[in-house]
């Protein structure tokens, strides 16, 4: 049984074993695995002890085990891959996603209800430990005093060799990534490779220097420090901290109207100056959509504050610097390609009286500004979920279907995909335009 193997069997124990852990709710627990503390970095969330039972945060058990720790946030499924193989990911065993479902390699695993099960908290999964009683991939360890939890890989039992049987051939060792390919995994971000792929960074942590050629290399390097720009988590006003890669498109808008109205209004005086300085030109009238990118985001179950602080971003600040005018209320660039349209382009399904395209003209053009909203919105819906459009809705954005539904169920899985190469989009969207809103 190989390392990897190994350990994604003892994260498979640690939810099937049967004795009880008792202490008091609420406290949290220190976490070692294989005799190294696991340091609780700024963002995770800690082990803790509720209504008697103790849970453990998964994504910092697996990762420090050496598995592969994933989360779908539109099925609510976590998926640790243990064998370094992607696995099929299978469909809700139940039909549904109100409760976190646990795969591994490809496999649900049942959980029986005494246990407990699974749930977020601070944007984490944690699983209930149950002590492992049958010593097969690990040992499980609880101090109660210390509020202590023990994780040990079971030595490996050599097994005699038959007589006059060759010896099995050594298995290579597994390929050790360099500092820069585990920093670039630590961003947990799209990169697009010079071949034309995208991958997820955290891929790199399976492969060395010498499987990439040397303008790879470099490439890579500029990303890494494109990437060290951001802080991989960030505060919000309250206190609460959150991963960055952990933040979702669909979930609840944190910022208010009011607040991104204020936000832009503090804006406007230096885009004044920018637009006379830079561009010769008067500043173009800020729309005020901030009502509309919530009121509609909440509609699709998108945030809608960070819909608004992209189209910020897209647009400039709507002085729409680039290809698409002010008239179009196209606030995301939709079939803004970077040619002119013919006036023939598909229509996909869009209502055509909601949308339409002229000879001559980047991008869509959207019949009120309220459509060019719902149109943004319904494109972050196509890239966050595969679940169709909410009942009762009208399609106004023509690319809609030509997105891989759910591809990008978080702000920073848009790099490579929503922008190109687009190393820190996402990011830029968060720190730059969102945060500073969250200011006021």
């Amino acid at each position: 049984m190989n390392r990897i193997l190994t350990a994604g069997v003892c994260l498979g124990l640690l939810l099937f074993s049967s004795s009880q852990v008792m202490a008091a709710a609420g406290q949290n627990v220190e976490i070692v695995i294989n005799n190294t503390p696991v340091a609780v970095q700024p963002g995770d969330q800690p082990g803790i002890v509720l209504s008697g039972r103790t849970y453990v945060p998964l994504r910092i058990v697996g990762e420090n085990l050496g598995a592969r720790v994933e989360f779908i946030n539109e099925t609510k499924q976590v998926i640790i891959i243990s064998s370094g193989n992607v696995a099929p990911l299978p469909g809700r065993s139940d039909g549904q996603s109100k409760e976190v479902e646990i795969v591994m390699d490809g496999k649900v695993l049942d959980i029986p209800q005494d246990y407990g099960k699974p749930f977020i908290q601070s944007g984490r999964t944690l699983i209930p430990l149950r002590a492992v009683g049958e010593a097969l991939g690990c040992q499980v360890n609880w101090d109660q005093q210390r509020r202590l939890v023990e994780i040990s890989s079971a030595p490996e039992v050599s097994q005699p060799e038959p007589e006059d049987e060759p010896s099995p051939e050594i298995e290579p060792a597994p390929p050790v990534p360099s500092q820069l390919l585990r920093e670039l995994a630590g961003y947990r971000t799209n990169i697009k490779l010079l071949d034309g792929r995208v991958i997820s960074s955290e891929e790199l942590l399976n492969q060395d220097e010498s499987g990439f050629s040397p303008e790879q290399l470099e490439q890579f390097k500029k990303a890494a420090a494109l990437l060290s720009q951001y802080s991989p988590t960030f505060k919000i006003p309250g206190g609460a901290q959150w991963a960055t890669a952990d933040l979702t498109i669909m979930g609840d808008p944190v910022a208010t109207a009011d607040q991104l109205r204020a936000w832009i209004a503090a804006e406007t005086p230096r885009l004044k100056i920018k637009m006379e300085q830079q561009y010769g030109r008067e500043l173009v009238p800020i729309p005020d959509l901030a009502e509309l990118y919530i009121k509609i985001g909440k509609e699709y179950g998108i945030r809608g504050d960070l819909a608004f602080c992209q189209a910020a971003k897209e647009t400039h600040y709507w002085q729409f610097t680039g290809d698409v005018q002010p008239d179009q209320n196209n606030y995301c660039g939709l079939w803004a390609t970077g040619a002119a349209c013919s006036g023939q382009e598909p229509f996909n399904g869009a209502d055509p009286d909601g949308v339409r395209f002229e000879e001559g003209v980047h991008g869509a053009i959207f019949a009120t500004p309220e459509i060019g909203v719902e149109a943004h919105i319904q494109h972050l819906y196509a890239y966050a979920t595969r679940d169709p459009l909410p009942s009762g809705k009208i399609l106004y954005d023509p690319r809609f279907s030509l997105v891989s539904q759910g591809i990008a169920p978080t702000w920073q899985k848009l790099n490579a995909r929503w922008a190109v190469p687009g190393t820190t989009y996402g990011q830029s969207i968060i720190f730059d335009y969102w945060l500073s809103a969250l200011k006021y």
